[in-house]
């Protein structure tokens, strides 16, 4: 009998399929074996000994494993020895480990004692820092985590006194040095409820009028105490929803244009439009940064109120300035098919001739609009910079099959932009560039005022021939 030939493919197929470590895959060996691999590796590895004595815990001792966690926080707070980076990822997933075990499992046995923990999880977190680097942010991902964490479990204890949250917040609200507890607050409302929020908020502005009055941008160490008091009092505001609040609370700062976004978008989520255009026309210096980052705020606060010309305005002068498209997009949904043929066409226009040739470069192959993009490179070469890579390679690599003549351009400026400054880190850079220039090389059209791929070539080595760097990388010349 003649095997079929596809058989053999499917019968290989189906081996490597059981033999991928999967958890389908794993069942299949059953629990006793899977047991025995498990002590073995145990042994092995100390990380994974704790982790499944804690699993052991969860289902036989749910009542211990809230001390169990406790235990091991301890002693990674009496830890001294340094962690370098290759250990900052595991002992963040160690501490996410124990922090999702406090939340799903002794919470639902115990919630005292899971606040308890979490709260010491949270306090681990100088003795952390101090001796770590965390400049990926998987620690203080982990510790802001558990703040919020924290929190929520106050709110879950039955019969906790409102004063008692506020004590507790506030001296961890005091202590925190690292911007461990910046969730802390917004967490809390169900916690303090109406008695608490009132109980914190006399305390803190309690402590805003015995404090310094400010100086101002001459000295902003001197207010940062009251930055940070105006601050918990907007996360008050933030944790009773109460946009009042929030903005007596910016009220009282002297930086009040960093706030009016936040301010406006709290008062869009709460039906209040009008209000909101009222704070964005606080806003009077045209080239704030603040006020860019509003346009969409405005836009979406005159689409409330029903001014969709003022809306549309804005849009456009927002694509204009920025040759933003999603702007562009949406100005163009809300025209009639009859307006959105002029519209771009004068859109179109207008990056044509925008100042900036790289953002135009890009804003066209976005549109898509290739051809353009493609004159854009034949009319403005000299306006590129070869240093803009993120730019001008995409467009070169967009641009090869439809338009060699116009990619080769981009590339040439890729390279001597990489040789006039003798870039040697980027020569391999500069040889790839080479190499796509040579392989576009016969497809090239003649055309007048653009060097042919050899005069190019030669042009380039009788001006760096000395760059023994970049021409020991090029396969031919």
């Amino acid at each position: 009998m003649t095997r079929n030939p596809s058989e053999k493919p499917k019968a290989r197929a189906s081996a490597k399929i059981g033999t991928t470590v999967t958890k389908d895959n794993l069942k299949a060996l059953g629990a006793e074996r899977l047991a025995d691999l498990l002590v073995e590796l145990a042994g092995q590895d100390a990380a994974l000994t704790r982790k499944l004595r804690m699993a052991l815990t969860a289902v036989h001792a749910k009542d211990k494993l809230g001390k169990e966690i406790e235990k091991r926080l301890r002693t990674i707070q009496r830890s001294r020895g340094f962690l370098p980076w290759d250990r900052i990822k595991p002992i963040a997933a160690e501490l996410d480990t124990l922090r999702r075990s406090i939340l799903d499992d002794v919470a639902t046995v115990d919630v005292g004692q899971a606040i308890s923990a979490m709260r010491l999880l949270v306090e681990l977190a100088p003795s952390v820092y101090e001796r770590s680097d965390d400049s990926s942010g998987y620690l203080s991902d982990v510790f802001r985590e558990a703040a919020s964490d924290l929190g929520a479990l106050w709110g879950r204890q039955v019969g906790r006194d409102p004063a008692v949250v506020v004590t507790d917040l506030l001296a961890l609200l005091d202590h925190d040095g690292y911007g461990t507890c910046d969730r802390l607050l917004a967490s809390c409302g169900a916690a303090l409820g109406e008695t608490g929020a009132a109980m914190l908020r006399t305390t803190l502005l309690a402590r805003l009028h015995d404090l310094p009055a400010s100086k101002g941008k001459s000295d902003y160490h001197t207010d940062i105490a009251r930055m940070q008091t105006i601050g918990h009092l907007r996360d008050l505001a933030d944790a009773r929803d109460d946009v009042d609040a929030y903005i007596e609370a910016v009220n009282l700062s002297e930086r009040q244009s960093a706030y009016i976004g936040d301010v406006a978008r709290r008062l869009l989520d709460n039906g209040r439009a009008r209000e909101a255009l009222d704070w964005l026309d606080r806003e009077t210096d045209e080239n704030s940064r603040f006020r860019r980052g509003n346009d969409d705020l405005r836009i979406e606060a005159c689409e409330a109120v029903g001014d969709r010309n003022e809306a549309q305005a804005l849009r456009w002068n927002v694509f204009r300035e920025r040759l933003s498209l999603s702007h562009w997009k949406a100005y163009q949904r809300h025209l009639s098919d009859y307006d959105a043929i002029d519209a771009e066409e004068q859109a179109l226009d207008h990056i044509r001739n925008f100042p900036n040739r790289g953002a135009a470069l890009s804003t066209l192959l976005e549109w898509p609009a290739l051809d353009e993009a493609a004159r854009l490179v034949r009319d403005h070469t000299a306006e590129l910079d070869g240093r803009d890579y993120g730019t001008l390679r995409p467009a070169a690599e967009r641009l090869s099959e439809a338009y060699p003549n116009e990619a080769t351009l981009l590339y040439r400026l890729l390279v001597e932009a990489v040789l006039d400054r003798a870039l040697s880190r980027y020569y391999a850079y500069a040889a790839k560039d080479l190499a796509s220039c040579l392989r576009l090389a016969p497809m090239l059209t003649v055309v007048e005022g653009m060097e042919s791929h050899e005069t190019f070539m030669t042009r380039l080595k009788a001006a760096h021939k000395r760059k023994l760097g970049i021409w020991s990388l090029i396969a031919a010349p």
